[in-house]
């Protein structure tokens, strides 16, 4: 008797269905683990924006220092690419932080 609404396993044991939390923390681990999706953390951005921000700073002002105009123009695209693989080398390791921590629990 699968069709009666009292026998279905999820009921019996008390589960219910998947809530959004669950849902999000489902596309959270597909972010994560698969990847080609859009990371909608809230923290990882923001994260992820002010180490990008100012890492571009830093090295256009170096590179104003050191070059001029053109300098700052290469700090500028310097500065976005080594910033953008450090944020995302810290975003990594905020990730192994948050995977270990679902390990304790």
């Amino acid at each position: 008797m699968p069709s009666e609404p009292g026998n279905r396993p999820d009921a019996a044991a008390g589960k219910s269905k998947p809530g959004k939390a669950d849902g999000l923390e489902a596309y959270h681990t597909v972010a994560e683990t698969v990847g080609m999706v859009p990371n909608v953390r809230f923290r990882d951005n923001l994260i992820q924006g002010l180490v990008i921000g100012i890492g571009t700073l830093v090295a256009t002002l170096v590179g104003l220092i050191v070059g001029g105009g053109t300098g700052a123009a290469i700090g500028l695209v310097c500065g976005l690419v080594i910033s953008l693989l450090i944020s995302g080398a810290v975003l990594m390791v905020i990730g192994w932080v948050r995977a270990a921590r679902k390990l304790k629990k």
